[in-house]
């Protein structure tokens, strides 16, 4: 019989080589085990993360979307919702291009998305109702923040800025191209005393041209750059007054009678002599060069709780209602339905929009029933409370 003897020492081995690789496997269990609870951990704790962080994204200001690596809404604040017209029952994720459908932007999007955590900038969003900046701000590797800056407001002005140059460039040509072309003539022909007559008053008369253009725009410059009106007060008749007699000639050779019908109290008008004055220029100006021969220009005001009325009409064509919301435009001029040449720049009711408005108060411009245009200024004014009266300067008939 053979001894078994000599196997003990494998039976051993083995044993032991067994008992080795089942703490290892116990071990790595262990290891596995806590790596996971590890993950689940890391994961709540990212999850709890990212609710405060949407919590507290969801009291800025502006639009802000959460997105993954591919692209897809995660979260989306309360103004996010309003710009991109999101529904309240609305489940994330969403693919952007649910909210957004323009092709080249997503591809500069996925552009951006490769190259995180390094952030960057996206072309502005167009929207139906505004425009937004766009900028990606990395939350690691595999998110980001779509924080989107409402520019709307810019991108009008920016509009109205280049549409204002080439209306100013427009409108300074003219006259310009006249004046030149009166010096020549005078260089030329200036032993001719008709022809040096006519050239001196065309030469005078387009220089009051672009004086009155510039002027006007200065002071709409001055007023857009203090925006807020002031305490003070003035004798709307005395002003009217003063309007009125610069306004004589003008009016006499149209022959416009002009009429006036103030409240008593009327000498505490809420505006300073300066604007007061200025906005009256602008309003008689406009009513005296569209009424007809015979016709009759008004200035009236009104006591109401709170506020006080002021209203100028005139009889004549009135303005087209395609066109009564855009008057107030710089430069704009309603060709169609005040159909009178008067010369002028188109800046007229929009320093009075800008005047009513440094006031806190409102323009309103109706055509009448009986034919014929009545502008309505409404400011507000506590009637109980005392206010300085500004003086009233002697001025120098404006026009614009």
């Amino acid at each position: 019989m053979i001894s078994a003897w000599w196997l003990l020492p494998f039976v051993v081995a083995l044993w032991g080589l067994y008992v080795w690789q089942s703490d290892r496997m116990a071990r790595l269990l262990d290891r596995q085990k806590h790596a996971k609870r590890e993950q689940e951990e890391l994961q709540e704790r990212l999850e709890r993360r990212s609710e405060r962080l949407d919590t507290l994204l969801s009291n800025v200001n502006e639009a802000i979307l959460r997105i993954d690596s591919r692209g897809a809404v995660l979260m989306a604040n309360d103004q996010a919702r309003a710009a991109f017209h999101m529904p309240d029952s609305l489940e994330f994720p969403q693919s952007l291009t649910v909210f957004y459908r323009r092709p080249d932007w997503h591809h500069a999007l996925r552009q951006a998305l490769e190259c995180l955590p390094e952030p960057g900038a996206l072309p502005d969003m167009e929207l139906a109702d505004m425009v937004l900046a766009v900028r990606l701000a990395p939350l690691g590797s595999d998110q980001a923040l779509l924080i989107c800056l409402d520019i709307s407001r810019q991108r009008q002005l920016e509009v109205q800025r280049e549409q204002l140059i080439r209306d100013l460039m427009h409108d300074m040509k003219t006259p310009l191209t006249s004046i030149l072309g009166y010096a020549r003539s005078i260089e030329s022909l200036g032993e001719n005393p008709t022809i040096r007559q006519e050239a001196s008053q065309t030469i005078a008369r387009e220089a009051k041209r672009l004086n009155t253009l510039l002027e006007s725009l200065l002071t709409l410059d001055q007023l857009e750059k203090v925006r807020n009106g002031s305490d003070e007060v003035s004798d709307l008749a005395a002003v009217a007054g003063d309007v009125c007699n610069l306004m004589r000639q003008m009016a006499e050779a149209a022959r416009v009678r002009i009429e006036t019908d103030f409240i008593a109290g009327s000498e505490r008008f809420p505006m300073s002599s300066e604007h007061l004055h200025r906005l009256l220029t602008n309003l008689v100006d406009n009513a005296i060069s569209y009424s007809p021969s015979g016709g009759r220009v008004s200035l009236e005001s009104t006591r109401e709780p709170g506020h006080v009325l002021l209203r100028v009409s005139d009889e004549g064509p009135g303005i087209s209602p395609m066109e009564l919301s855009r008057v107030t435009e710089r430069f704009y001029r309603a060709d169609h339905s005040r159909v009178a040449d008067t010369g002028g720049h188109g800046l007229g009711l929009a320093i009075v929009a800008e005047i009513v408005s440094h006031y806190d108060g409102e323009l309103k411009l109706f055509n009448r029933s009986s034919g014929g245009l009545e502008v309505q200024v409404e400011l507000p004014f506590d009637w109980q409370e005392s206010a300085t009266v500004t003086p009233l300067r002697p001025r120098q008939a404006q026009r614009s």
